[in-house]
């Protein structure tokens, strides 16, 4: 079996969770090829008998980027495609976007895979939520799912695979799912502060440009945004000179509003005794 994963990643969880599948595949003996989102384009899809599709969780939902490139695909008629995700808490809708737009293009969804990755936004509220993951635990797990899926697509099973969660190809419909439907970008950039750049910290490296998902940042002579921002501060957060910032008084009040530990234990999907700090 000839298989292809394609992963966005920022802070690496999700980067960790495919490679540790493509482990499994490689292991069993597939041909296993791993891309970043980055440097994908539709013919990484259109090869190959067995796609897997990852990403993290923006907004209880699939990211912009991943979901912009899904979207750009040609028709996949019946092709075998599994999806996943990594969260650092109410992942609402992302696996179900991913399959959404996946079937749309005529796949056949054979599982969808979510796991716990340790928060790195800037909003005080929730940096630094759910550390240390994803952990030997939620690897072990990575690896259950992709032997599940191997045996189940070298079978010809119809259908998912035993492992998969309900919700990639059904929305439960809950308060995370009706969180994710009104943060749009546009929402989002009303709501949270803007980067804000120091122009006596940055040495006009380009890293910001090169990093943006959305290559919404431009030299002039040093980096300047666009206004198709995402609020995913992979600028602020990752920039090696520490050249961003963002106020967050006003911004963090709104993101507790919805994402404070008590709804999320109420309405997301933490497990018994599962740490949120």
């Amino acid at each position: 079996m000839d298989v292809t994963l394609i992963y966005f990643s920022q802070t690496g969880n999700t980067r960790r969770i495919t490679e540790t599948m493509a482990e499994v595949f490689r292991k069993a003996g597939h041909i296993t090829r791993t891309v970043s989102l980055k440097k994908a384009s539709p013919q990484d899809v259109v090869i190959g008998d067995l796609l897997g599709i990852g990403t993290p969780c923006f907004s209880s939902q699939a990211p912009t980027p991943i979901k912009a490139f899904l979207q750009s695909l040609p028709p996949l008629d019946n092709k075998r495609v599994f999806v996943f995700a990594t969260s650092g808490g109410a992942p609402g809708r992302v696996l179900y976007d991913l399959a959404r737009l996946l079937q749309i293009k005529g796949v056949d969804i054979v599982g969808g895979f979510l796991t716990r990755g340790e928060l790195h936004h800037p909003a005080p509220c929730l940096h630094g939520r759910m550390p240390n993951r994803p952990n030997a635990g939620d690897f072990a797990q990575a690896r259950r799912f992709a032997t599940a899926v191997i045996e189940h697509v070298s079978a010809g099973r119809p259908g998912l695979v035993a492992e998969s969660r309900p919700d990639a190809l059904k929305p439960r419909w809950g308060f995370y799912d009706l969180v994710a439907s009104i943060s749009t970008d546009g929402f989002l950039r009303l709501m949270l502060p803007e980067p804000k750049l120091d122009p006596t910290r940055c040495n006009q490296c380009k890293w910001c440009v090169y990093e943006c998902p959305m290559h919404n940042i431009t030299l002039q002579p040093y980096p300047s945004l666009g206004d198709q921002c995402i609020r995913c501060y992979r600028c602020l957060t990752g920039c090696p000179q520490q050249a961003f910032d963002a106020n967050w008084r006003l911004g963090n009040l709104a993101v507790w509003a919805f994402y404070n530990t008590t709804f999320e234990r109420w309405f997301g999907d933490l497990r018994p005794g599962e740490r949120i700090y």
